[in-house]
């Protein structure tokens, strides 16, 4: 009976190597190291993809080959030889001389795992785990030693997150702690999770107190480090202590790698009169750093509130920027009470786009002209027109200028 018991133990631990090897197939440059090079990962994406397509029929060599000619044929044929090695490709059938060969589907989960963990730093999957274990304790159905290996398991990634972050937040840069964000996010959201669960492990099974506490231990660390690396960032942000006044050099490295969708957003709450396009940047703030400031410590004698003989009334006083303002709002509605602000600003250059806004704006901020700009708030982005980043917006009339 004990050596069936052995025989048994041996054949489910030899199914999850089998598994776990199919896992990292993917990932894998030999049977023992693990690839480096962002290519092999295509090659495996490209690999998995023929392989959905040719159905249970599968893949021959040649097929295979043809279907990766982009890649180098050495690098094809080790790709063939460590997939084939650790399972990810196996023989379509079970015959002798049999030359199809079919993919598995747990390598290319596994592959699409581990881009999600790419862009998101695993934390989703730290959420998605506490909901699973919360729904699988609810109700005290798992045995003692089911809720004692999910406390450990959550005390585990907890403990390993918190020294991930102490590390950054102690001894790494700024710029480190910044690039590992997305392990700050959400962090309230974790806490509360962990927390839930933490609550029923103690409600059903009192017995796992001192794995509780650790859990505990645990949670409050989570918060206490997410805590200080905040404050890092924050603190490295400017006397302002806006987490989005970031170097020029990050602003540049996010515009060289970020997609059309992810520019739009950043300036989908903002409406600005932009500099002209030639202008560096770093020279305009140059050149308002140097201006010469004045010396004088002379200030405007106040007036006297009693108004001189041959001074006007202020409802008098010629205000010559608000009447050209006014002469301009005219020329743009020409008779109508609106106008959309796409309309007038399109198919025109650059420089124009620029004055006619920059007019519009001080004509609707001029308490004594009856003129409103009004914007929705979104930004269309609009590659290759001009201008090429839109707010919509109406300029309208509220009373015809004095």
């Amino acid at each position: 009976m004990d050596e069936q018991l052995g025989l048994d133990t041996a054949a489910d631990e030899q199914a999850v190597v089998s598994v776990f090897e199919q896992i990292v197939a993917v990932l894998a440059r030999e049977s023992d190291a693990a690839i480096a090079d962002a290519a092999l990962f295509q090659l495996a994406d490209t690999l998995f993809t023929a392989f959905a397509r040719a159905g249970e029929d599968g893949l021959t060599a040649e097929q295979i080959r043809a279907a990766c000619a982009t890649f180098p044929d050495e690098v094809i044929d080790n790709r063939l030889r460590v997939l084939r090695k650790l399972g990810a490709i196996q023989p379509a059938f079970d015959k002798p001389y049999q030359r199809e060969y079919r993919a598995s589907f747990t390598s290319y989960v596994s592959m699409l795992f581990v881009q999600r963990m790419l862009a998101r730093g695993g934390q989703s999957e730290l959420h998605q785990l506490l909901t699973m274990e919360k729904i699988r304790l609810e109700g005290g159905q798992s045995t003692p030693k089911e809720a004692r290996e999910v406390a450990v398991r959550l005390t585990t990634a907890l403990r390993l997150l918190v020294a991930e972050l102490v590390a950054l937040t102690v001894g790494g840069t700024v710029d480190a702690l910044r690039e590992r964000a997305p392990l700050l996010w959400n962090a309230k959201s974790l806490i509360d999770q962990a927390s839930a669960v933490h609550e029923i492990l103690l409600e059903f099974w009192p017995e796992l107190g001192r794995w509780c506490g650790e859990l505990r231990s645990a949670i409050a660390a989570y918060a206490d480090a997410s805590t200080n690396a905040s404050a890092r960032l924050m603190a490295a942000a400017g006397t302002s202590r806006a987490l989005n006044l970031l170097p020029p050099e990050m602003w540049g490295r996010f515009a060289r790698r970020a997609t059309v969708d992810e520019l739009a957003a950043v300036l989908a709450d903002q409406v600005f009169d932009a500099p002209a396009p030639w202008h560096d940047a770093a020279n305009l703030a140059e050149a308002v750093a140097g201006t010469p400031q004045s010396a004088s410590g002379r200030s405007t004698p106040p007036r006297s509130r009693v108004p001189d003989g041959n001074e006007q009334p202020p409802e008098e006083w010629s205000d010559a920027e608000a009447e050209r303002l006014a002469v301009v709002a005219e020329e743009v509605l020409r008779d109508r009470d609106a106008i959309a602000v796409e309309q007038l600003l399109s198919g025109t250059d650059w420089v124009t786009a620029r004055r006619i806004l920059a007019d519009l704006v001080a004509a609707s901020n001029n308490a004594r002209l009856g003129y409103r700009l009004v914007w929705s708030g979104t930004v269309e982005v609009r590659p290759g027109s001009v201008p090429s980043w839109l707010t919509h917006g109406i300029f309208e009339r509220l009373r015809r200028a004095v």
